[in-house]
């Protein structure tokens, strides 16, 4: 079973840190993808304003079945805001766990960092982030049915480094899951806990005091080509938020697997 990217922004990630499938031991994904953002509207605390904003995104990502049991995820973004500013942005390692396993429900408990690689831009229209140490911790409950059909939900904690607020994710995601094909539909809310607002009183000393909340829906769809190679597209779309940028996202890549093989093979 594929581990889906996610696409970083300045926001926030799409689809969640983590997914409900396992690797399984020895087996790798690794993921080349890219997405673009346009964004003609900005929420400014919560009022939506005209604020021009695209983004292109590269992502590389690795999840690894270190047991069967036990998944290590890697992701690294490269960044170009408005053709102005760009650079690598933040650096992500999750560690997931299954703790339980029956008729077809898992439990998994996440844990991760993150943190800024470069020195990149955190002021103004053209930031790339907000340089934010995450400590995250995520609980994530999965449903797989006979016919492919599944169903994932997770939520948790998001600490993160003053001056920087923390936040509550929560995604819920539902798809099909066949051998020649997958597909999925997401929703990802995010609530930013306290902050300051863009525009607003007091006014911010930096946008890394930005609190910021979202409700994003995407979808996805991924197709084997070989057995170790496969390709994927996806869109997502910001329905309303706070100091969050508005638009429609488009993203796409590819996957390389490999299979450990078995010793009767």
């Amino acid at each position: 079973m594929f581990c889906l990217l996610g696409i970083y922004s300045f926001e926030g990630i799409a689809q969640g840190r983590v997914d409900g499938f396992f690797k399984g031991k020895g087996n790798l994904d690794l993921v080349l993808g890219g997405g673009y953002e346009s964004n003609p509207n900005y929420f400014a605390g919560t009022n939506k304003v005209a604020l021009q904003r695209t983004v292109t995104i590269y992502n590389t990502f690795l999840a690894y079945g270190i047991t069967d049991k036990l998944d290590v995820n890697v992701s690294l973004p490269y960044v170009d805001v408005n053709g102005v500013e760009s650079d690598f942005q933040d650096y992500s390692i999750f560690l997931k766990h299954k703790v339980y396993d029956k008729k077809r429900w898992t439990i998994s408990l996440a844990g991760g960092f993150s943190s800024n690689v470069g020195d990149y831009q955190t002021e103004g229209g053209n930031a790339i982030g907000q340089k934010a140490k995450t400590v995250d911790g995520r609980l994530v409950v999965h449903h797989f049915a006979k016919n492919g059909i599944f169903f994932t939900g997770q939520t948790g904690y998001s600490y993160k480094g003053d001056p920087v607020p923390n936040s509550i994710p929560l995604t819920i995601k539902t798809g099909l899951a066949k051998s020649k094909y997958y597909f999925d539909v997401w929703y990802d809310f995010q609530h930013g806990i306290g902050g300051l607002d863009y525009r607003g009183t007091p006014t911010p000393a930096t946008f890394r005091q930005l609190g910021v909340s979202y409700h994003k829906i995407g979808g996805t769809f991924y197709k084997p080509i070989f057995k170790h190679l496969g390709a994927y597209v996806g869109a997502s779309y910001v329905l309303v938020g706070r100091n969050v940028s508005q638009g429609f996202g488009v993203n796409g890549g590819l996957v390389l697997k490999y299979f450990k093989k078995k010793s009767n093979e």
